[in-house]
């Protein structure tokens, strides 16, 4: 029987995977920066020497006195590959780079690890600056950035210091891949790794030899039997879902989709979610989502919205009509702006002062985890373009060729069997002709609504708010049921960046914790130490919300 079973191959799984198998991963003669990842607190003067702050500030992800015991753990994935899904993605997207800077990857012993792989590999190059200037020229687009005054408000300049670091550049898709594959050796995961898709998470409870339980006494879970697609059972002690909802059949589609009633070409009206699970560059099959001289019609706000539109040109669209429900919004990152990431600057919010630090101290001290919902929706503030890949569309905003249906929905959609096109009816009374329709909504989170979790759900009902899991501060399903959720899912605990790569860490951090707390007890009752808001703190330290 295993240990623990991490259900998912992609970056989150390989932060957590890299802390399981390594939990007493010390600093050697070859290893000398090691410790400054392990020390996420340990910051460095001008003279090079190394200094913290505050008696608590030195926190390491994992306490390792008493040593750890090593661990069986396996990880399953459809694919039996590392991270394939998120390459699937950039390969289909076309995304050149990360939204995400340097700081922030998968190695969760060494914060600058990406960094030195670029620098080793002679790499620098692939390090994308920031823009140092980008002018907005749709009356529609609001930029989300509060360092710009009124009379600034077209504008985006970012500092000298900041352009220039390659801390805070952006890596590309390709440099990233390549780093994966390096940290997959060299912490020695390949062999881990089965392919396997994943239909049911029993949980088998365990069986108490009082002859009559207690009513007050709460039932636990013995361990987990996970079926997998092809009937394969696997036993584990521990399950960890590093899913997310990215999985086809919970991808958002619009009311207006279900109530078409006409048949229609399949490929004709797609979610973008298809595109990514479909595209296989592995066997030379390219990606695409229009033919030469088609009307495509794009609905979405976030960034996928933008690199379907670019790569609708690409392919020789004759015109793009692109449907948002609200403002177009141009932002470097999807949550938050540059200031409160990087933390060195602060800006006043509902009257409070905060920069990065400051609001997740706020977040972490809030006990109400309704207004902890509503704190992570007014970080992130819906979908969001970054300026670069606005930049790469004026040209098709100028020309007439993208346009910008800002504040609109579609109402309804006709096929027409006899001029093979769609029919279009917006919001704002206009119609509209269009020949493929991409929906670039994203995936609606509600785990009640996850098939993965009916059968934990039914034996260990937890609160659910609008569709996001009320988890323990360890990020477990529930007392006595050692299930753990990593990222969108792990929300309420971590806080906006869960989804992110940084919120993998953060995730990968408490998750491992947990587990090794359970096993340095004999006796499998240590409870979860309750950590402190300044611990949580100390594991975004350099990453901030990315």
């Amino acid at each position: 029987m295993l240990d623990v079973l991490i259900i998912g191959a992609g970056p989150h799984a390989l932060t957590l995977a890299s802390l399981l198998k390594h939990p007493n991963f010390s600093n050697s003669a070859n290893d000398a920066h090691i410790l400054d990842g392990i020390f996420l607190s340990k910051t460095r003067m001008k003279n090079g020497k190394s200094r913290t702050k505050g008696k608590n500030e030195v926190t390491k992800i994992i306490v390792d006195t008493p040593e750890s015991p090593p661990l069986s753990v396996k990880v399953v994935d459809p694919y039996g590959e590392w991270v394939t899904l998120w390459q699937k993605q950039f390969n289909a997207l076309r995304i050149p780079h990360l939204r995400s800077h340097t700081l922030v990857h998968t190695d969760p012993f060494n914060k600058k690890a990406l960094q030195e792989f670029a620098v080793k590999h002679e790499r620098t190059e692939e390090l994308h600056s920031l823009p140092e200037h980008i002018y907005i020229q749709d009356e529609n687009a609001f930029f989300n950035d509060s360092r710009l005054g009124k009379k600034e408000k077209k504008k985006l300049s970012a500092s000298g210091a900041l352009k220039k670091s390659l801390y805070f550049s952006l890596p590309s898709s390709g440099l990233v891949m390549d780093f994966f594959q390096q940290q997959i050796h060299r912490y020695h995961l390949e062999s881990i790794l089965m392919k396997g898709t994943v239909e049911r998470i029993i949980p088998i409870l365990a069986v108490h030899n009082d002859q009559m339980q207690s009513k007050n006494e709460q039932k636990s879970v013995q361990h987990f039997n996970i079926v997998l697609q092809n009937g394969d059972v696997i036993a584990a002690r521990q399950v960890v879902l590093a899913t997310g909802p990215t999985r086809i059949q919970m991808a958002n589609i619009p009311s207006w989709v279900k109530s078409i009633h006409e048949s229609y070409p399949e490929e004709r009206l797609q979610h973008t979610v298809q595109l990514i699970h479909y595209q296989d560059g592995k066997q030379g099959m390219k990606s695409s989502v229009c033919n030469s001289g088609e009307r495509v019609l794009v609905v979405g706000g976030g960034l996928t919205s933008a690199h379907i539109i670019l790569f609708a040109f690409q392919q020789g669209a004759r015109n793009v009509h692109w449907v948002l429900r609200k403002h177009l919004q141009l932002k470097q990152f999807d949550v938050g702006d540059i200031e409160t990431l990087v933390g060195r600057y602060s800006h006043v919010e509902h009257g409070i002062k905060l920069d990065g630090l400051a609001y997740l101290r706020q977040f972490y001290n809030e006990r109400s985890l309704h207004k902890r919902l509503a704190m992570i929706r007014q970080a992130r503030k819906g979908g969001a373009v970054t300026p670069e890949a606005y930049k790469q569309m004026q040209e098709f905003i100028i020309s007439g060729d993208l346009m910008i249906k800002t504040y609109s929905q579609v109402s309804e959609a006709k096929w027409s069997y006899k001029d093979q096109e769609w029919k279009i009816f917006l919001s704002t009374g206009e119609r509209l002709t269009i020949d493929r329709i991409w929906l670039a909504t994203g995936c609606k989170l509600d785990v009640s609504q996850d098939p993965l979790l009916t059968d934990i759900t039914e034996e260990f009902p937890i609160q659910v708010l609008d569709g996001w899991p009320c988890l323990s501060e360890n990020l477990q399903w529930a007392p006595g049921c050692n299930c753990y959720l990593m990222g969108q899912y792990a929300a309420l605990q971590i806080g906006p960046h869960a989804v992110n790569l940084a919120g993998g860490q953060a995730a990968s951090a408490r998750i491992a914790k947990a587990i090794f707390n359970k096993y340095r007890d004999l006796d499998d009752c240590q409870p979860f130490e309750k950590a402190e808001t300044e611990e949580y703190l100390q594991q975004m330290h350099g990453l901030m919300w990315l």
